[in-house]
């Protein structure tokens, strides 16, 4: 489904809303041999996963990201099994938004948007954005046939 309903010129993100966030490197300690080597994995988050929404606004029917809203679960770095993530200790860790809109709340929360900043697997990786398809406007038809002026059909 299209996203419609945007925040500062981007989409906001709900559990539908098709984003995706990719991460690299989440380093973990991984078994080896000679004992846990620490090796570098992608990581992988989708919005599907998303927990902590809004529970009273939704858009298009869905509740919408906050500030601490997250996904869930991240996945991609399951061999790092000998300890996990070298600063978090875990595998499979939720990703938690970095940056939101500064000026848009939802029930006193700052609204969560496409391109925003996050960090995933519990904070063992970098920084990335979250990556989704834009706000999709559709003009009116009839307004080609109005007067510019008085705004009457013409």
């Amino acid at each position: 489904m299209a996203n419609t309903v945007g925040v500062n010129k981007l989409s906001v993100v709900t559990k539908d809303s098709n984003g995706i966030t990719t991460a690299f490197p989440d380093v973990c300690k991984t078994p080896s041999p000679g004992g846990p080597i620490p090796i570098p994995y992608p990581n992988i988050a989708k919005s599907s996963d998303t927990a902590k929404a809004s529970e009273t606004v939704t858009v298009e029917g869905k509740p919408l990201c906050l500030k601490d809203s997250n996904f869930s679960t991240s996945t991609g770095d399951e061999a790092g099994t000998a300890g996990g993530g070298v600063a978090s200790s875990k595998t499979k860790g939720k990703a938690e938004f970095v940056n939101f809109s500064f000026d848009v709340k939802v029930e006193g929360k700052n609204v969560a948007r496409a391109l925003d900043l996050m960090l995933h697997n519990d904070k063992n990786t970098p920084p990335f954005p979250l990556i989704q398809p834009p706000v999709v406007g559709s003009g009116e038809k009839e307004e080609k046939n109005k007067c510019p002026c008085c705004r009457k059909p013409r």
